[in-house]
Order: structure tokens, then sequence, then C-alpha cells
């Protein structure tokens, strides 16, 4: 990645953390530094979310009953955002507590466990880059390395052959979007691919070209869905999707970039559209939760049923919430660019709750003797 990259870290920073992850840097070089230890995946602490662990990713919003992971119809594996506040290294390590890894928590209640009406849960921890880590590419392949290694094991080890969704968020989204690429098309998983839902990051509406079409419809598998929320009319939330450096059928690709995708998550209709879709057809949003977060199973808030309408515009997807939203919808990354990046998952949780329950059941369909 390059330099004109760091102004949406620095941004992030602020976000997550605040100030004091925009200062400074590790002291050396990433190539004068040795990466933490790789992780284990036989291990179950390797996983944040995993089959038989009772943690926040198994909380539900009032009105809302997860499926029992011995009837899942099928399995998800999500590759989590950046959880660490660390500035002074490259590379997290993976088993990083959460002193160290503080959004852990946070992701797997307000983002992990919006697949837990479908399916079982698995989320590997990894060497994920730290934010100044993002700007380097060396930090960038051991955290990659890890999610190969763990996708690896989740299909050798875990899945049975069963139908899967790949999920992600911000820089979960920028592995993803390699991983697809070089572990599912063009093999025998891609059959058993339900969606990929690659959120909060920079996705080429040209991924149809690498081999997996883009979802235009609700019940639409084999396919691919990403949107980044912004304010409507605030440019600068752009900044999320604009001169990304990303991987693209074997090399990456720095320039000449495709217009980002977009797809409605209030149609599930892909490309610009002149009307937003109104907040009638939102079903319930959720916010990104507040400290101290629950670091076990609970009750989630009840959705907020109507917040925003959206619709996709240039390759944003542009939202305008309703007043009653609050500040729980906002912070230092919305008031400073108009971004919604912390709520591109709780924004349209209803949404994609219900839609991943479709999906499975419409892949369930079209294979009445697939999976186990």
């Amino acid at each position: 990645m390059r330099l004109r990259h760091v102004s949406l870290v620095t941004l992030i920073a602020l976000t997550l953390v605040g100030t004091s992850a925009c200062a400074g840097g590790p002291p050396q070089s990433f190539a004068q530094t040795a990466p933490p230890p790789a992780p284990d995946y036989g291990r179950p602490e390797a996983w944040l979310a995993l089959p038989g662990q009772d943690g926040p990713q198994r909380s539900v919003p009032r009105g809302l009953t997860p499926v029992g992971e011995a009837d899942a119809p099928a399995d998800v594996f999500f590759i989590h955002p950046t959880t660490s506040s660390a500035s002074d290294v490259w590379n997290v390590p993976w088993d990083a507590p959460n002193t160290a890894a503080p959004l852990n928590p946070a992701v797997q209640g307000a983002q992990i466990s919006v697949f837990n009406g479908c399916c079982r849960l698995y989320a590997p921890r990894y060497r994920q880059a730290t934010l100044k880590g993002l700007s380097d590419d060396g930090a960038v392949a051991p955290a990659y390395s890890d999610l190969r290694a763990a996708f690896r094991t989740f299909v050798a080890e875990h899945n049975d052959g069963r139908p899967f969704i790949l999920a992600s968020h911000s820089q979960g989204t920028m592995h993803a979007i390699r991983l697809v690429q070089e572990e599912v098309l063009g093999t025998p998983l891609q059959d058993r691919l339900v969606v990929a839902y690659l959120i909060g990051g920079y996705v080429p509406a040209d991924f149809g070209d690498a081999g997996l079409p883009v979802c235009d419809s609700a019940r639409q598998t084999g396919c691919v869905v990403s949107w980044n929320a912004g304010k409507i009319g605030n440019g600068l939330s752009r900044i999320v999707i604009n001169d990304k450096t990303y991987w693209w059928r074997g090399a990456l690709k720095r320039d000449e970039q495709a217009p980002a995708l977009c797809v409605n998550p209030l149609s599930w209709r892909a490309g610009d559209a002149e009307t937003p879709e109104p907040a009638s057809a939102n079903p319930g949003s959720l916010p990104f939760p507040a400290r101290p977060y629950p670091e076990t199973r609970t009750v989630l808030p009840p959705l907020d049923q109507g917040l925003t309408g959206a619709r996709c515009h240039a390759g944003m997807l542009e939202v305008d919430l309703a007043s009653t939203a609050g500040p729980t919808y906002s912070d230092n990354l919305t008031r400073l660019a108009g971004s919604y990046h912390l709520q591109d998952y709780g924004l349209f949780y209803g949404a994609l709750w219900a839609n991943a329950v479709d999906r499975v059941a419409a892949w369930r369909g079209a294979h009445p003797s697939g999976g186990q």
C-alpha cells in the first residue's frame, strides 16, 4: 500500500483508539523486525469464534433467535477487522488479550453475531497488521498467511463439505479479496460458497472478471456483496474506497482502479440508483457497542426500526440517518469524514441477518443433496 492511504489510517485510528494510536510508530522498519509466531489453528484458542465457544458472537438482539449449532445448515468463515490499538509494532500477536486488542469482543457481538441465525461461526485470530502496518506490504503478508492457513484448516477439519459463507470487514475485507481468488474460485469449493459478504473495504465492481459474479438479488448465491456506508453528499467518506492497492488475479494492482462495488442491503441490487430505498425498508439497525464491551454472550438491544434508507451512488452506499439515531451511531470517523465505517454491519443488521438465512435456504433449495 502507498502513502496516500495514511489519511484513512489516521482517521480510523482516531475513531478506534484516539490520538495515541496516531503518534509514533514501530522503532524499526518491517524488514528489520521479526513478526510474532504464527498461530496453530488446531488449537481452539487460535479462533475468535468457534463452535462450542459461548462468547459474544452467540448474542442476539431481542426478538431474534440463534440457530442451534447442531442444527445450523451452513457455516460462516469470518475475517475480522483491525481490533488492536497498537502503534509501536507492525503485526499484533495472534493471541493478544482483549486489553491489547480491545475491539475483539465488540466485533464478536456486533458483527460475527449477525450470522448466528444461519450458521456455525468460525473466525480465526491472526497476526493482524496494525494501523501503522497496513501501510507496509511486508506487514500485510503474515496476516494473510495466517488467514490462508486458517481457511485451509476450516475446510479440511471443520466444514465437512457443507455450504459456507465468507464474510469480512475492513482489514479483513482486504485479505478476503485475495483469499477468495486464491482458495475458492476455480476450485470445488466455489460450488459450496453461498455468498461472500466483503463489507467495509474496497472491492472492485468487476469481480465477475475474476470468476465471482456480483449479487443482484436477495436470493442469488455464489456471488459477492459489498458496501461502504457514508453520509449522503459527503465526498470525504470516499476515502474508504478511493486509490486502493488490492490483490487482483495473481498480483497486487496499484493503478487503474476499477469502480468500487456497491450492493444495497435494503434491495440487494447492485450498482447506482437514482432513488434511495426508503427507511421503511430497513428492518433494523444495531449501534456499534459502547465500552465496556461484553465479553460473554448477552442479550443485545432491540433493533432500531427504519433508522435509515440507502442508495448506491458512485460506489458508496449513501445513508441519511433519522434524527432519532442519536450519538450511538456517530463516532470520530463519522464526524471527521462522514463515514459510517464502524456501522457498516450495524446499520443493516436486521437486513443482513435475514439475508444470510435466505441465501443459505436458496443454496439448500438448489442443492437438495448438498452439504452434510
